[in-house]
């Protein structure tokens, strides 16, 4: 069993953040997707990745090759449909056998424990996003979810920095840890710098 958590708040007029965590069996999937900004249909092509990746995922496991096939397909998707804009992902499946994941851009997932941070995105690629029709996903593994998954946009991690996330999520209850990361970057005027999606989980 997990305990999850998700915030997702507007930087500007548009909110170009999408995110969603959801069980499949016994396995927990997190999907976020931050469209860019200064492109139109970046909110277009937020939204359809993460649908997309959620129509994808059946009932087993997907190993991380499986999650890189699915990222370029809908990148190649986009493109063809001549619709989109470009945007960030990173999926993540946690299952009994451990973590599988994949990403594009700089939104980011990493694990919090008593040991420090573990960056699972640290090799991502950064562009080209996906809905250029070049994007290179970029998988990770793990052995097993043994902290606090944090999956992020760049409204939190370009905002602050790693050791304030890490010492905010070590102190803090997890029910109120997510308001807590949100007010890292949150403006004394009560705006933000740019939209913000968090996603958490936890083994219970």
């Amino acid at each position: 069993m997990f305990a999850t958590s998700k915030q997702i708040h507007a930087g500007g007029s548009e909110l170009q953040d999408r995110a969603e965590l959801f069980l499949n069996g016994t396995n927990l999937i997190l999907v976020l997707a931050d469209g860019a900004g200064g492109l139109s249909g970046g909110a277009k092509a937020a939204e359809f990745m993460v649908e997309g990746v959620k129509r994808r995922i059946g009932s087993a496991i997907p190993n991380s090759h499986q999650l890189n096939e699915f990222l370029t397909s809908l990148d190649q998707e986009m493109v063809a449909h001549g619709t989109y804009g470009e945007t960030t992902c990173v999926v993540v499946v946690v299952s009994d056998n451990g973590i599988v994941g994949t990403s594009v851009g700089d939104s980011g997932a990493l694990i919090f424990s008593e040991t420090g941070a573990e960056n699972l995105t640290a090799n991502q690629v950064r562009k080209p996003l996906l809905g250029s029709g070049l994007a290179i996903p970029v998988n990770f593994t793990r052995s097993a979810l043994d902290g606090t998954l944090l999956v992020a946009s760049d409204g939190l991690l370009k905002y602050t920095s790693q050791e304030k996330i890490t010492a905010t999520i070590l102190a803090s209850d997890f029910e109120s840890v997510a308001n807590k990361l949100v007010g890292l970057v949150r403006y004394q005027s009560g705006a933000l710098p740019d939209d913000i999606s968090i996603l958490l989980a936890r083994k219970t």
